[in-house]
Formats: structure tokens, sequence, C-alpha cells
């Protein structure tokens, strides 16, 4: 007697625990985005990314030009170094446009000679971070150009005698008779136009002293 009405009673319990699964199950199921949260969510999405865009590409640059005036320092340094060592002038030249990588061109006076008698620079150092920074995106310039007032001078290029020191600082061409400081300039390109903050390598002194500055400042910055 015990046992049916021991089933009926879990009968019972059963039916009132789950009266309405069916409908909960699917309202459950229909939950989800309406059309105006989606618009909502993507107009919110594309007002964030159009604030952060600037400034994530204004720090891609930055670091970009950072990079590169690094190694236009470490190059000549490293140039400055091989003529101590090796008791024989160097010359580092440095060659840029805004399409290719620039580069750095390390050789001897006289050039250096392969086995076959021909002209064979000691290095080419290239400044793109191993591929990272691509063609057209930095411009490297300087301020050695050979001019009637500047012959001794060769474009974009300095030389260090075997002690290090420079052999000839570029002229000063309000004052033909003064020397000036030479100048390596990194600037970021946009569209193929240069501009936008920039950093330079300054080889102040005959002795070959050396420093890095940034900006636009008459006195201590960029030209």
């Amino acid at each position: 007697m015990k046992i049916p009405i021991l089933l009926k009673l879990l009968q019972s319990c059963h039916t009132k625990a789950t009266p309405n699964f069916p409908n909960t199950r699917s309202r459950k199921g229909d939950q989800g985005f309406t059309l105006l949260e989606l618009i909502v969510t993507v107009l919110v999405l594309g007002i964030l990314s159009s604030i952060a865009a600037p400034s994530w590409l204004a720090f891609i640059n930055n670091q970009r030009v950072r990079t590169v005036n690094d190694r236009v320092l470490q190059s000549l340094r490293s140039a400055q170094s091989e003529a101590k060592r090796t008791k024989r002038d160097i010359i580092i030249t440095f060659s840029a446009t805004p399409v290719d990588p620039p580069t750095a061109t390390i050789d001897t006076i006289p050039p250096s000679l392969n086995l076959s008698g021909q002209p064979q620079p000691l290095r080419v150092e290239t400044f793109n971070a191993g591929g990272e920074i691509k063609s057209g995106t930095i411009a490297l310039l300087t301020n050695a150009a050979t001019t009637p007032v500047d012959t001794g001078v060769p474009a974009n290029s300095i030389v260090f005698d075997y002690q290090g020191n420079v052999k000839k600082l570029p002229t000063d061409t309000s004052d033909s008779t003064k020397s000036k400081a030479f100048v390596v300039t990194v600037s970021p390109v946009f569209g193929g136009v240069v501009g936008g903050p920039k950093k330079c390598v300054f080889v102040e002194t005959i002795l070959g002293g050396m420093r890095t500055a940034e900006g636009k400042d008459p006195a201590t910055g960029c030209p």
C-alpha cells in the first residue's frame, strides 16, 4: 500500500516543480541584441577608434624616428672606432630618400678593394630595424652637401682620421671662414611628404664629439 502512495507523491512533486519549464527555456533562447543596440555599439566603437588612431599613429612614428636616430648615432660611433682601430681614414656616407630605407655606407680612404681589385665598401648599414620600418616612412637628411664653397666635404659624408678626429666639418654658408656641426636629421614621412617631430645627431667638434637632439629649437634642437 505504501509504494503506490509514494509514487503518486513523487509524481505530484515533479509536476509542481516544472510547470513552466518549456516557457522558461523558450524565453532564454530568445535573448539577444536589438538592431538599435548594435547600431549604438558600432557608433561608440567608431568614435573611440577615431580618438585613439591619431595618438597611436603618432606613437608609432615617434618610435620609428627614435629607432633610426639611435642607429645613425651607432653608425657614426662605429665609423669613428673603426678609424682608431685600423689607423686609417674612414668615411661614412648617408644615403636616404622617402622611397627607400635610409642607409649608411662605411668605407676606407682610399676605398677598400675586393679580390678582383674592384671597389667594395667595408659595409652598408640599413636603417630599417630588420625590415620592421617600411620604405617611405622615414627620411634621413644631412647638412653636408657639396657646394662651390664646400668642395672639401663629400655630399652627405663625414670623414674620421686615424685618431678618430673629424677631417673636415661642413662649411658655414653664411661665413665661409667658419665651420658648422655635421648634422643628420631623421624625420617621419606622411604620404610622401616629410614632416612631423624629428630627431637628429650632431657631430659638433673636430675631436668628434657627438650628441642627439629632437624638435626644432634654434639653440639646441634640430635644424
